[in-house]
């Protein structure tokens, strides 16, 4: 089920040619439709999607600076690298957002402005930071991008404001993810987002790689076509991953020079294929508060399904369990083994494929993670605690600007940012491939965000890591041990929130 921003985006991409420590910051930046006489025929052009036409008032701002703090890692995949761009070099993302803010700056007479805290530690750095700044009262920033990992407190301690009270943000507009705000409201109110402004919640979304040649070689169905014809489930992925995991050496062991079905980059995998079957950790009532959804049937059918290749250690490589058997990074072993032309699968993320595609033996695509059944309503991935969602800080003295801005850049990344990174992310070994985009496409319009990992929901996320490596689905007494306190996390949140 496509979005018509994502089709638009799709079709744009067919038809184209081709700091400082945690507490301080430091700023980076900075036709003609004569109608006389033609014997051209009338135009059958479809009028354009009203949910695709920007609605901001013409608006001079007189050189203001908009203020936005991200992220610098110290690893590339951990930074903000949608924010801002000083100068064109080249490279194809770079160039657009320099192309993007630029725009923007000149049409409204902005200066868009990136400020960056350097982090060691992902998950915590820059709450503190956005903690110190508005409790001192610091007017520093006017939109915070943090990893989704401890965010939950910010909006607990009134820190963040609430974006359906921040004036022109159109969430209908098709540069949201609406099923992404669905997801994190609560109780009407909605403090983090995601739109196509943002790159790095789809940098750290997981997605699948395939290898190509391998399908070709043990007849397998083409897994693009699988999924075109809404056949791509779970059982038929087991099946595949099944089929070609192989002894190549005839040694009668499992070890890294075999052939597999599956690799993974940990026991976190397994939640992801979890939640690819529909399954939710929390659901809404009809009030739009969160209930406990995980204990059901449904999710102790998904778990089985996937405990049926996952377990199976001569299929499936889980970089855990090699710690200690090989020579070299054991961390690295299913995407060196993939890159070797000796996994079917691996999960990944976007930010991964540039490596593929300079040091992969064979071509590969990428494919969304596969459904519970035929009857699922769409493909679903799950967001790495390492994705980021924005914000505006409750210290920021104009958030009506903040929406300002933060609307004009969603609209202007649709078909500038967020088109390259297409681009860039769906150049496969030889060539930009298509059918590599649409199923990018897919797995975006299928983002989830885990509340429970947001709001640090006692126990939830913790009961489908430890299934990975468990003999027995022991799901149903395992939740039952951990729900009283859950539910008692839930009923302590909306009673913050509404603080």
């Amino acid at each position: 089920m496509k979005s018509a921003k994502a089709i638009t985006i799709l079709l744009a991409l067919l038809l184209s040619a081709n700091v400082i420590s945690c507490g301080s910051q430091t700023p980076d930046g900075t036709s003609d439709t004569d109608s006389e006489a033609t014997t051209e025929p009338e135009s059958t052009t479809e009028p354009a999607d009203p949910a695709s036409v920007l609605e901001l008032p013409a608006t001079d701002f007189g050189g203001r600076e908009f203020r936005v703090l991200g992220n610098d890692g110290d690893r590339d995949q951990w930074d903000n690298f949608e924010i801002f761009s000083g100068a064109e070099n080249g490279e194809v993302v770079n160039d657009a957002v320099f192309k993007r803010n630029r725009a923007i700056e000149e049409r409204y007479n902005v200066k868009i402005a990136q400020y960056l805290v350097e982090t060691v530690n992902q998950d915590a750095c820059l709450v503190p930071h956005i903690r110190q700044t508005v409790m001192a009262g610091e007017d520093l920033y006017d939109l915070a991008f943090t990893t989704i990992s401890n965010i939950g407190t910010l909006p607990r301690e009134n820190l963040v404001y609430d974006l359906n009270d921040v004036k022109n943000i159109n969430f209908s507009k098709n540069w949201w993810n609406r099923d992404v705000n669905d997801t994190l409201s609560i109780d009407g109110k909605l403090f983090f987002t995601s739109s196509d402004f943002s790159l790095r919640d789809k940098s750290r979304a997981y997605i699948l790689v395939y290898n190509k040649e391998m399908v070709k070689q043990n007849n397998l169905d083409d897994p693009v076509s699988l999924v075109r014809e809404n056949k791509w489930t779970i059982d038929k992925f087991s099946e595949m991953a099944k089929k070609v995991a192989t002894d190549l050496n005839g040694d009668g062991e499992v070890n890294d020079n075999d052939q597999f079905g599956v690799g993974t980059d940990s026991y976190n995998a397994f939640a992801t294929f979890v939640y690819g079957c529909g399954v939710t950790a929390v659901g809404k009532d009809e009030n739009d508060v969160p209930v406990l959804t995980l204990n059901s049937d449904h999710t102790v059918s998904a778990i089985d399904k996937v405990r049926s290749f996952f377990t199976l250690k001569d299929v499936t490589v889980i970089p855990d369990q090699w710690q200690g058997k090989v020579d070299y990074d054991y961390w690295s072993v299913s995407s060196k083994g993939f890159k070797e032309g000796r996994m079917l699968f691996v999960t990944s993320f976007p930010h991964s494929l540039k490596g593929y595609s300079s040091d992969c033996v064979n071509d590969y695509g990428i494919i969304p993670y596969p459904k519970f059944d035929e009857a699922q309503e769409k493909y679903y991935t799950y967001a790495d605690r390492y994705s980021m969602l924005f914000c505006v800080p409750a210290s920021c003295a104009d958030p009506d600007f903040a929406g300002f801005m933060l609307e004009a850049l969603s609209a202007e990344a649709t078909d500038t940012s967020l088109k390259a990174y297409y681009e860039i992310s769906c150049k496969t070994k030889y060539t930009y491939d298509a059918d590599s985009a649409e199923m990018l496409d897919l797995t975006f319009d299928g983002i989830q965000y885990d509340l429970t990992r947001i709001y640090s929901v006692s126990g939830v996320n913790d009961i489908l890591y430890k299934l990975a490596s468990k003999k027995d689905n022991t799901f149903s007494s395992d939740y039952a041990k951990i729900e009283p306190k859950a539910q008692a996390d839930i009923e302590k949140l909306i009673e913050d929130l509404n603080g």
